[in-house]
């Protein structure tokens, strides 16, 4: 039996293969490997293709976010609102500047950070620093953009900017004042993060901040590279943070691509609902609200059975992943900020029924169909255990999709 793969890199990388060669001969020759023209290609490349006015390459997402905090000015004392629904750096950031994380709960049906909840805690006024919030930093979860309408509201009449951690939705949109608007150019700034696992992903760490605001985008610059305003004249402290031309010219390459890409991810998404959908199953499905356009980074169900569904699935070559069994305000790491089990019901229930099925631009239908059986025969076989079981879907599962 033939592995299904959850992310397939080596299939992109076939399909990149001769124009990075290309790109590699030109940057070896010129032995331009820090900073240089791939770099700055890139970053035109992308901010075009985003259609912000500065794209700062940088050498992580984690990087991104931290610069944008500093050139901010946010540090000790201030506090950075953000979802406990999402990888550790998205919070790292925020303690790596001195800043006090504060968790909200998510909107149970994409995921992302609650704009009711982010409202209660703001109106509730019981902030734990001295200078209270300062920014929301929403998550844009599986490739899912976050309610950046009403978010953007929000900030505006409480004051605070918006550093949106883009770092899985490259491509993603949104309609904000009636526009459509790629997620990481309606905060202050969009961080990127490419990982090679990403939709756009490099071969190594890499990263990126999209900005229209020209003073940050200036800050940003100098903290990327020691302060540096000439060769040896440094204005400020700063931090080896710069994106390498290598990865600069992977980048360039995957982005010809992207589209294409993004677009087969949505068409593997309509597949996978088609195949799974309309059955008693006890399995929920992600849906898009009607004013965002995700590009499908992850596709995440939710069961509760997801533990052996997760086994069926491995026990069959098929490749799968839990994103995320822990939520962060339960992590050891953050056990300093004194929240508990409890504190967010919506992000714990959320995180004990994911499963995220392989999801990546070159499966097959034969692929797709080989997953959909084995995960109809799995739930079936295991809930036919439970067959004498009261079974409410929607307390187990969660909210089906809107209209369901």
């Amino acid at each position: 039996m033939q592995q299904i793969k959850f992310v397939d890199l080596a299939a992109q990388n076939a399909e990149i293969h001769d124009e990075v060669e290309r790109s590699f001969a030109r940057i070896h020759a010129a032995t331009a490997y820090i900073g240089g023209p791939a770099v700055k290609q890139f970053e035109d490349e992308f901010g075009a293709f985003l259609g912000t006015r500065h794209l700062i390459g940088v050498n992580s997402g984690t990087d991104a976010l931290r610069l944008v905090l500093l050139a901010l000015g946010i540090g000790p004392g201030d506090e950075v609102i953000t979802t406990p629904m999402t990888f550790i750096a998205t919070v790292e950031a925020i303690t790596q500047v001195g800043a006090r994380p504060v968790f909200v709960d998510i909107d149970p049906q994409t995921c992302n950070l609650s704009v009711a909840a982010t409202r209660h805690y703001l109106e509730a006024g019981h902030f734990a620093t001295p200078n209270g919030p300062k920014a929301i930093m929403p998550v844009h979860l599986y490739g899912m953009p976050a309610a950046m309408g009403p978010m953007r509201d929000l900030a505006k009449e409480f004051g605070l900017h918006i550093v949106e951690d883009a770092c899985q939705a490259h491509g993603a949109r949104a309609v904000v004042d009636r526009r459509w608007l790629r997620a990481g150019t309606i905060g202050i700034a969009g961080c990127f993060s490419f990982y090679p696992g990403k939709n756009l992903g490099a071969w190594g760490e890499a990263g990126a901040v999209a900005t229209n605001d020209d003073n940050l985008a200036e800050q940003i610059t100098l903290l990327r590279d020691h302060g540096r305003i000439s060769h040896y004249a440094h204005q400020v402290y700063g931090y080896n943070a710069r994106l390498d031309a290598v990865q600069a010219a992977v980048l360039s390459a995957k982005l010809n691509r992207l589209e294409k890409w993004n677009a087969r991810r949505r068409e593997i998404a309509d597949s996978y609902r088609e195949l799974l959908g309309g059955t008693p199953l006890p399995l929920w499905l992600p849906s898009e609200p009607p004013d965002v356009e995700s590009v499908y980074h992850l596709f995440v169900v939710r069961s509760p059975r997801r533990d052996a569904l997760r086994s069926a699935l491995l026990a069959n070559e098929i490749q799968c992943g839990i994103h995320y069994p822990v939520p962060l305000h339960l992590q050891p790491a953050c056990r300093s900020l004194g929240y508990r089990a409890g504190d967010f019901p919506e992000s714990e229930r959320v995180a004990d029924a994911v499963l995220s099925l392989p999801m990546h631009p070159h499966l097959t239908q034969t692929e797709l169909e080989r997953i959909a059986s084995v995960v109809t025969q799995a739930l079936i076989s295991d809930h036919s255990m439970f067959a004498g079981e009261h079974y409410d879907h929607r307390a187990a599962c969660l909210p089906p999709p809107r209209g369901a």
